[in-house]
């Protein structure tokens, strides 16, 4: 949530649908179909059996297929044997029983927007699931089965038509299965709950190339891996059946922008009422250090609330909490309970992480008191390595316990780090500076949220309970004994 300036509805949604246009040309624009060279018979046994776009690596068309699959522009050098564009759910079948037959491991990829691209390997298949985008909403029952590949800004769009609603990611372009595979915390998760508890269906494809429905009653384990084991459910989800909401007819907003002069008197405000904030108010606090075209400025605190509900009265009651900061009257910029958009949220997300930049990432839940943590914040909060850098806070609190689900670690609140630049000779540097940020508070987290992930830079992280990753990985010897999919990059 930024603290960018409110747009009229007609001009917030005509700003929506620009942004999506340029982020899908981004993010998922598939590769220029070239003539390749000669395919061997194997090659061509797989061409032939997919409706989709099959490109190995050593063809044309390959590295477009490649650099397409990761949202960011900082690619990892990781180069996977052959990528298979699937068209449908016949696709993922048979790319499956291709890659068992001949001892390939299976990335799976929708949206792309993973930090840590774990679904690209070297010498692997990857499959592209992101032109599954067929959804279907049955209104009156408050569900939509969505494709594994459409992006959660687009399915609600569409569900905002018929007066509802899903948690996504605040952004326009992640997908939808990223997102709630991985847990997901969206609109009004506080209240309704993490995005990985809307699903109560999925269509997966087993490793030997089986078409299943999983759901309380059949598969189950299967659905439970689902509900945010991200990148190690053994399988490859083609749709989901989700959970939606009523769209709560008021959205606002309050905020106020402080001076890194005032980090300490913030935080320390912040993490006093954290039990206090309404379920359905979103309370976070980011650092930037940027201008409008991107310039340095002096680091700076915004302060944001977000109101979702159904009774004005409540929403403004909530956003005056914010209010109640000793060191308001320093604040250089307030904004107060400004009625909004869900569109307006979503562009606010994504003018925070813009399409075309290069990206790292990582993040922790803590219980820290006020005393153990605030001292800790001012370097991770003022330190940032680019302009556009930023840390973000999130109350989570007061936490409710969390459904019986792959995911199974929170805290009270969320901290993460995101370094942005444009300079390929930066990337050592900016890749290393979240990673070094979270290693700082270490001794404070009581674990990662699988959204940010960085396993590979901290193995040591953990984002599943003892108890739920030692079930996963008994689901995954059950049903994938011979590791035909790919698991955390570590």
């Amino acid at each position: 949530m930024s603290d960018d300036a409110e747009q009229p509805p007609s001009e917030g949604r005509r700003r929506l649908l620009t942004a999506l246009a340029l982020a899908g040309a981004a993010s998922s624009s598939k590769a220029n179909a070239r003539p390749a060279s000669a395919l061997a018979r194997d090659q061509q046994a797989l061409k032939a059996a997919i409706k989709g776009d099959v490109y190995w690596r050593e063809h044309a068309g390959y590295e477009e297929a490649r650099a397409s699959a990761v949202w960011r522009a900082n690619k990892p050098e990781r180069y996977p044997a052959v990528i298979v564009q699937v068209q449908d759910a016949a696709d993922v079948q048979a790319a499956v029983r291709y890659a068992r037959a001949h001892g390939l491991k299976v990335g799976r990829r929708a949206g792309g927007h993973s930090w840590s691209s774990a679904f690209m390997r070297d010498g692997s298949m990857l499959i592209d699931l992101s032109r599954l985008q067929d959804i279907a909403i049955d209104a009156p029952n408050r569900t939509v089965w969505t494709g594994a590949g459409v992006l959660g800004s687009i399915l609600n769009t569409q569900l905002m038509a018929e007066g509802l609603i899903v948690p996504t990611a605040h952004h326009l372009t992640p997908g939808i299965s990223g997102f709630v595979m991985c847990g997901g915390f969206g609109w009004n998760s506080r209240l309704w709950g993490n995005g990985c508890a809307h699903i109560r269906a999925i269509d997966v494809v087993t490793a030997e190339g089986a078409l299943v429905r999983a759901d309380e009653t059949q598969h189950s384990d299967y659905l439970w891996a689902a509900r945010g084991s991200g990148a190690g459910f053994p399988g490859v989800v083609t749709r989901f059946e989700l959970t939606a909401h009523p769209l709560p007819s008021i959205v606002k907003v309050s905020a106020y922008t402080y001076s890194a002069d005032d980090l300490e008197a913030v935080f320390t405000w912040a993490r006093g009422i954290a039990a206090e904030v309404p379920p359905y108010l979103e309370l976070v606090i980011v650092c930037s250090a940027h201008d409008e075209e991107g310039n340095w400025i002096a680091p700076r605190l915004t302060v944001a609330g977000l109101a979702l509900t159904d009774n004005e009265a409540e929403a403004d009651a909530a956003l005056a909490l914010l209010a109640t900061c000793p060191v308001i009257d320093k604040a250089l910029r307030k904004r107060e309970r400004v009625s909004s958009t869900i569109q307006e949220r979503y562009l606010s997300g994504y003018n925070a992480d813009p399409a075309g930049h290069r990206f790292a990432a990582d993040n922790l839940w803590t219980n820290a008191s006020a005393e153990e943590l605030v001292p800790k914040l001012r370097q991770l909060f003022t330190d940032l390595p680019s302009p556009r850098s930023h840390v973000f806070w999130f109350n989570w609190a007061p936490t409710k316990p969390l459904p019986d689900m792959a995911m199974s670690v929170q805290g009270e609140i969320y901290l993460a780090a995101y370094s942005i630049w444009d300079d390929p000779a930066e990337d050592e540097r900016m890749t290393r500076w979240p990673v070094e940020q979270m290693r700082r508070l270490e001794s404070l987290s009581v674990g990662g949220q699988m959204n940010d992930e960085n396993m590979l830079a901290r193995p040591q992280q953990r984002y599943l309970s003892e108890a739920a990753s030692a079930r996963l990985e008994q689901i995954r010897a059950l049903h994938d004994p011979s590791g035909v999919f790919l698991s955390y990059l570590r």
